[in-house]
């Protein structure tokens, strides 16, 4: 009943937000992200598995199961101890095409998926597991965004992973959506940054789960994100003072972490 409850608040946020937002927010798009753990000594064998499965989720997207895909690289954490290596991110146009998806997984489906591979290429879909593990998967959705002609395509990412505390929804959505959001647009057009973008995770869900939000700030290059924020924060808000600022900002949350990731590949 929860679930239902949180579901119904977020679809209710989206809509008070939609003459700002982009149409698929507006329709309550979602997205399914699988976390990958590449075995050991596997990741180029991997790579040319997804290669593979990219033009998979090509006929997906053409058999209307999807809106599109990304495969994401995690820059930093990483090492042999990094929980995992690779995000795959799906996009699905709405609630109901998350049980469509899910039913999807039949000899029908593959066989039109995969009917124009070569016999090698299918053989190497279907070793994926020998090559990663998916370490976990989650249902995630946007509140609200704010991108610049790059569109949500740009190459670097830092999602900043985040707990808001109990009964303290509204306070963290007024801050992302109406107190940031408008120093986020001012860094795009000054060209610091491409984007950014607020989410929930829908599933799953409780308060022994590390972290329930996130926002994700995209960059064109790599420079970008070495790039201040200051001028941006005193042409919005010119006579507020950090201290007040950061008070705001850290009242409505736990930061848990963050994490760069670099976009690989993606069927649009």
């Amino acid at each position: 009943m929860k679930s239902i409850k949180l579901i119904f608040t977020l679809a209710i946020f989206c809509l008070f937000f939609a003459t700002s937002l982009q149409a698929q927010v507006a329709e309550q798009s979602y997205v399914i992200v699988e976390y990958m753990k590449v075995k050991p000594g596997m990741e180029d064998q991997y790579r040319d598995c997804e290669r593979v499965w990219k033009l998979m989720h090509q006929e997906r997207k053409k058999m209307g199961l999807i809106t599109g895909w990304e495969l994401e690289r995690v820059m930093y954490p990483s090492g042999i101890n990094a929980e995992y290596d690779y995000l795959t991110i799906t996009h699905l146009k709405n609630w109901k095409g998350i049980d469509e998806l899910n039913n999807s997984w039949n000899q029908k489906t593959w066989d039109a998926m995969t009917k124009n591979l070569t016999a090698e290429q299918k053989d190497l879909a279907d070793r994926a597991e020998e090559f990663r593990d998916i370490v976990k998967r989650e249902i995630w959705t946007a509140a609200d965004m704010a991108f610049g002609p790059a569109g949500g395509m740009a190459p670097y990412r830092v999602e900043n992973f985040m707990k808001v505390p109990a009964n303290g929804w509204d306070d963290w959505m007024e801050m992302e959506a109406r107190f940031v959001k408008p120093v986020h647009e001012k860094s795009i057009a000054m060209g610091n940054r491409a984007g950014w973008i607020m989410g929930f995770m829908v599933f799953p869900q409780g308060a022994e789960q590390p972290y329930d939000v996130s926002t994700i700030d995209f960059y064109n290059t790599w420079e970008d994100m070495d790039k201040s924020d200051q001028k941006a924060w005193d042409a919005v808000y010119p006579d507020m003072s950090k201290g007040h600022i950061g008070r705001r900002i850290e009242s409505t949350r736990t930061l848990v972490r963050k994490e760069v990731r670099r976009l690989v590949d993606s069927v649009e």
